[in-house]
């Protein structure tokens, strides 16, 4: 967690994101980053629902717009990559205990989803990403980024995390020439994170002519482990 403070945006109004996605397009950035954060916060009572004060909530929204900003300059060179990664981040799974079936591997230091609650966020983005041809890692950090590209080669990554993670990561990724999306969690912390899930089906299935058809992201891969019941 990158953030001296935890916040939480999963009640906000989803059309709060398609705003921040409309002015974030580069021909629609006519004004300074803080006031157009400041605006949409007023406009959306964005501390109300939080509990953040105006400040902090600000720094939020306008991460949020910094990275749709970059996705929007890296759009149509994403679009023409071929061989693309997913990289999710281990907090966002419903468990992160024993009750979680998914095994590390040391080698990429990322973990592997096993399918074992189809209501965790990991196991439907794991689904959707497989559906769409995409490698899924499940990563503890943003570093672990490097020791993935010593081992494989991608034209294009999505990344789900926070933004101060985002940002590392978007670092590494431009000194290996990788077009990159990015998705900001919506809810941070150490656990139970969120992400918008809508927002990451738009990104994968945005390239209709590779993609086989809408499928429900909760069922698993016909070649995963079936689900388990698991007590509380």
């Amino acid at each position: 967690m990158s953030y001296a403070f935890t916040f939480d945006l999963s009640k906000l109004s989803h059309a709060i994101f398609k705003d921040i996605a409309k002015i974030s397009e580069k021909d629609k950035i006519n004004e300074k980053l803080a006031t157009m954060a400041r605006n949409l916060v007023n406009k959306f009572n964005v501390d109300k629902f939080t509990g953040l004060p105006i400040s902090d909530s600000i720094t939020v929204i306008e991460d949020l717009i910094d990275v749709n900003m970059k996705n929007s300059l890296q759009k149509e060179q994403f679009l023409q990559t071929q061989k693309r990664a997913l990289f999710l981040p281990h907090c966002c799974r419903k468990y992160m205990d024993s009750r979680c079936h998914a095994t590390f591997d040391t080698t990429t230091s990322s973990y592997t989803c096993n399918h074992c609650s189809t209501d965790c966020l990991i196991h439907q983005a794991t689904v959707l990403s497989v559906q769409q041809n995409y490698d899924i890692y499940v990563l503890p950090g943003a570093s672990c980024v490097r020791k993935i590209f010593q081992k494989k080669h991608y034209e294009g990554v999505v990344g789900v995390a926070c933004t101060d993670e985002l940002k590392l990561a978007s670092t590494i990724l431009e000194r290996h020439n990788i077009h990159a999306q990015g998705i900001p969690l919506i809810k941070n912390g150490c656990s139970e994170t969120r992400f918008n899930f809508e927002t990451l089906e738009q990104i994968l299935t945005y390239n209709g002519k590779n993609s086989p058809g809408r499928q429900d992201p909760t069922k698993a891969p016909s070649n995963a482990p079936q689900p388990q019941n698991v007590l509380m």
